[in-house]
């Protein structure tokens, strides 16, 4: 064919000298025995893996499925096995009986203990007890069950990320949310259980953040959370203002939630709406949608992966998303070798831009094949050597009113080789790349943004001749297929996973179930208080746990010990179970405390977290004190009743409790 100067100019430039220039028209050329490619972009959207919409679509965009798991589900009891999270990995992984592996459908598992303090919903293993986060029993168990979840998922292909979990609410580290004794724990522990598989976090915590990890967000996109009036201690404000770069480590997702756009403040018609299919199909709510993945680099969303892929408007919208999630990886230019022999090494050279918002966070290889010119399919296959996908960033710094990264999406100069084998018959081969699934059998997955594919994974570029000279460079005639959906893609999991079976029930000595008596006692003793600083932006003050209490209990000598700045509003909580109710009565609490001396402390119940009666002021000694105070209920109270002690105002110290008994006396 008739090669232009810009195309020699570019070849040149980009391939050889290494820098990268504008795109010349799409077409091939030769030059010293070197073929060099200039692949068209494919314009629409792929439905490429980990990334997109978080639920599966049969005619729609996405590739990812999160499931909450219990972790009783998981393991029964200490004696437990790896198998049984295995065996119930191979029971999950399904859709209306199709395997994921077979779907290219991949995991992100999140493990949690309770869901909302709600009777009937709490997970914890029969020998721990519920609500219990504190203890060094618990804080034993979870080092050793998150190194059972490394050893069942890490090398397992279905699993893309974890989300860290287990402490709270859904597992969402609030109610309570993990003291940093335990984040110390949770981030060594999660670190060296997956080498392999990104793990996710709630909450920007900086212990989580030095380790590396990324982000599920909760309420994305919602105006009242965003940056510069929104709250310091959430991630977007995170993300702005401290943690800028995390995105290059981890993956950024989350859910956008439709119910938080019927608050106060939330504004949906100047965001992004009530439901997914109005923010997919109106052209300013897509737009706001799209905005914040740019501007915080997120690889895929749950919640409006809801949308409804039958229609045909909505679908569109979803492609447009499809499109500015996660990476995107446009092939500017291939250069391989005329002719090369067998035995010898296959180089080959190619300059890639990632137009997308995110990188692509595993160890995937970009494969070089030769396939059959009649058949498509490859008669070779190897990984180039020399090649990391993870270093391909995207665009960087965000700016919403131009609509465009201010640094953009640099193009990288790439140079891999594989080694042919001495057998390969002489002939003519067309030359192809791919990126494979590492961990799923090396089988093709992810797509480049270029027209030219074969359906199956690979990308044709042009012809080669192994022990001859082709008779032709181009692919001329050739047919393309459309990288957009190709479900013939998959991957293969281990036998060593499939085959595992769910292992007996082992022996379990459960401990006793703790029930609420308003004769004898209505306070767990193994429950957790939670910390509130009274500022969500500035964390001053923090929970620890001791056990060096001056009198013996059912949960031993607990001491809940609060250290640092109080300032005007911290205090110290304890929520009652669900179902707890005072009848009208007259009540006696008791306790032993201790701290900063000359402090008054504030002792309150209260009803839904606002304060409701005020049960006494106590003086704080430097030496232990048991404190029996009575009062009486005039109505009755049931609904998210708690116990609060307001801490001493704009005090540095420290605030020690231990003992707490509550009961009706009458």
């Amino acid at each position: 064919m008739k090669v232009t100067k810009v195309q020699l100019a570019y070849a040149t430039l980009s391939l050889w000298a290494g820098i990268a220039v504008a795109q010349p028209p799409s077409g091939a050329l030769v030059r010293d025995g070197w073929v060099t490619v200039f692949p068209r972009e494919f314009p629409g959207a792929i439905n490429n893996p980990l990334k997109g919409f978080r639920a599966y679509k049969e005619r729609g965009y996405g590739l990812l499925v999160r499931r909450y798991i219990g972790w009783n589900e998981l393991e029964v009891s200490a004696d437990d096995t790896v198998d049984r999270i295995i065996a119930y990995t191979n029971k999950i992984t399904t859709i209306k009986g199709k395997r994921f592996e077979d779907l290219n459908v991949k995991l992100v598992p999140r493990v949690y203990l309770d869901w909302e303090g709600r009777p009937g919903r709490q997970y914890w293993p029969a020998d721990l007890h519920t609500f219990d986060y504190d203890s060094p029993a618990f804080h034993e168990r979870l080092r050793a069950f998150v190194a059972k979840l490394g050893q069942a998922w890490d090398e397992d292909p279905r699993i893309f990320a974890v989300q860290m979990g287990l402490i709270g609410y859904f597992g969402e580290h609030h109610h309570p949310a993990p003291t940093a004794q335990q984040r110390r724990l949770l981030a060594e522990a999660f670190k060296k259980a997956f080498k392999n598989k990104p793990v996710l976090v709630r909450h920007n915590d900086p212990e989580f953040m030095e380790a590396g990890f990324g982000i599920y967000y909760d309420t994305f996109g919602t105006l009242t959370r965003e940056p510069p009036f929104g709250p310091k201690s959430q991630f977007p404000w995170q993300a702005t203002y401290i943690y800028r770069d995390i995105w290059k480590h981890a993956p950024i997702e989350g859910e956008v939630e439709y119910n938080w756009q019927k608050r106060e403040g939330s504004k949906p018609t100047e965001t992004f709406g009530f439901t997914p299919n109005e923010t997919l199909t109106v052209p300013a709510y897509r737009r706001y949608m799209i905005d914040k993945i740019r501007r915080y680099h997120v690889s895929y969303l749950g919640w409006i992966s809801g949308y409804d892929d039958s229609d045909s408007n909505v679908l569109a919208g979803a492609a447009e998303l499809q499109k500015a999630f996660g990476y995107r990886f446009v092939l500017e230019s291939v250069t391989y070798p005329l002719t090369v022999q067998p035995a010898e090494s296959l180089v080959v050279k190619f300059s890639v831009r990632n137009t997308g918002s995110a990188p692509f966070y595993l160890d995937w290889p970009v494969a070089v094949a030769l396939l059959d010119p009649t058949s498509r399919k490859p008669l070779w296959m190897a990984p180039l050597e020399g090649v990391d996908i993870r270093r391909w960033m995207p665009g960087e710094d965000w700016d919403s009113e131009a609509f465009v990264y201010r640094r953009p999406a640099q193009t990288f100069v790439e140079e891999g080789r594989a080694r042919l084998p001495q057998t390969i018959p002489n002939g003519e081969y067309i030359v192809a790349l791919a990126i494979l699934d590492r961990q799923g059998g090396m089988m093709p997955s992810v797509r480049f943004a270029i027209e030219n594919y074969f359906r199956g994974g690979w990308h044709p570029l042009g012809y080669i001749g192994v022990g001859c000279q082709p008779r032709e460079v181009a692919l001329g005639n050739v047919t393309f297929d459309s990288p957009a959906f190709d479900e013939t893609l998959h991957y293969k999991v281990p036998e060593k996973f499939l085959a595992v079976k769910e292992p007996p029930v082992p022996k379990v000595t459960p401990v006793t179930p703790w029930q609420p008596d308003p004769r004898i006692e209505l306070i767990n003793p193994w429950r957790y208080w939670t910390l509130n600083s009274g500022d969500r932006e500035v964390k001053t003050i923090d929970k620890e746990i001791h056990y060096d209490g001056p009198v013996d209990g059912p949960a031993g000598r607990r001491v809940i010990r609060v250290t640092g700045d109080f300032g005007p509003w911290a205090t110290l909580n304890y929520l009652f179970q669900s179902g707890v109710v005072f009848a009208a009565g007259r009540y006696q609490l008791a306790f032993l405390a201790r701290g900063t001396p000359d402090q008054i402390v504030d002792v309150e119940l209260t009803v839904q977290g606002r304060p409701t009666l005020k049960v006494a002021q106590i003086p704080v000694r430097s030496q232990w004190q048991e404190y029996t105070l009575e009062f009486d209920i005039k109505d009755e109270l049931k609904e998210e009743i708690g116990l609060r002690f307001r801490l001493p105002r704009n005090v540095k110290g420290t605030f020690d409790l231990t003992h707490t008994r509550l009961k009706r006396v009458n």
